[in-house]
């Protein structure tokens, strides 16, 4: 085989990658079906006074066996979350995947260029002929194009780090709001009242954070509207993987022009 190659002969646009395998989809599918009937069991309680709830809960222990169900949703995302943590660590693959998932520094510049270039406003200033000079010697302020990725973008990133950090608060302040009375053998009333304002108002923020951001920019992309298929089939294209995540495509492309060349 000729080891001159392009990298598009090298990797294929219509090549499939496996991008999540069925554990890491379990994973996922549990967190999704946990996280949605804690949430549907949940707002009932923070926003209990709302007519939707009233009637939705107006039979007899209807808030009875919302208790039950959320409890048990509850255990099962304790589980998975377990599972997902062996899995990260007795894994080759789960090890590789929570490295690359680790923030580096260049996450921080590739979230300000991402910034800069979608506000728009340096190239702007250029056009005008406003700090020409400074922008011709630092051209990288001029934010021209939005950075490249690798294999976790610093969305996913911080996505996922907010999933471990909201999980950690709402398992807490869940524990406690489950064992009332050792919370009040631990700590003072006011603590415990501490512990459900922080429950609720987390859960909101998780609900909203997965409606508008995780939504946006994993299923309404322009690349893959109106839903990538990645979490039900774990596949990623060639196109995929060069469009959105450019420099796992280059290493891609690295790998096979290495494996082409003859040792010496």
């Amino acid at each position: 085989m000729d080891e001159n190659l392009t990298a598009s002969e090298l990797v294929r646009d219509d090549e499939v990658f496996l991008r999540m395998n069925f554990a890491e989809r379990l994973q996922h599918i549990l967190l999704i079906v946990t996280f949605s009937t804690l949430i549907l069991t949940g707002l009932p309680l923070v926003f209990y006074e709302l007519k939707i709830f009233k009637s939705l809960f107006a039979f007899e222990k209807a808030f009875y066996f919302r208790g039950l169900v959320h409890r048990a949703a509850a255990v099962l995302m304790i589980a998975n979350i377990l599972w997902h943590f062996l899995y990260s660590i007795f894994t080759a693959r789960g090890r590789h995947n929570f490295k690359e998932m680790i923030p580096k520094w260049r996450d921080a510049r590739d979230a300000f260029q991402a910034f800069g270039h979608n506000i728009g406003l340096t190239g702007f200033l250029y056009k005008k002929g406003l700090l020409k000079s400074f922008f011709e010697r630092h051209p990288f302020w001029l934010f021209r194009t939005e950075p490249e990725f690798g294999r976790y973008n610093f969305i996913e990133k911080f996505e996922y780090l907010g999933v471990a950090w909201g999980s950690l608060i709402m398992i807490a302040s869940g524990f406690f709001m489950w064992n009332v009375e050792l919370s009040l053998k631990l700590f003072p009333l006011w603590v415990h009242d501490i512990f459900i304002i922080i429950h609720g108002y987390e859960a909101i923020l998780a609900f909203l954070t997965i409606i508008i951001w995780h939504m946006y920019n994993v299923h309404f992309n322009p690349e893959v509207f109106p839903m990538s298929r990645v979490w039900l089939n774990g596949r990623i294209t060639g196109h995929e993987l060069r469009t959105l995540h450019p420099l796992e495509y280059g290493k891609t492309v690295e790998k096979r022009k290495k494996a082409l060349t003859p040792s010496k």
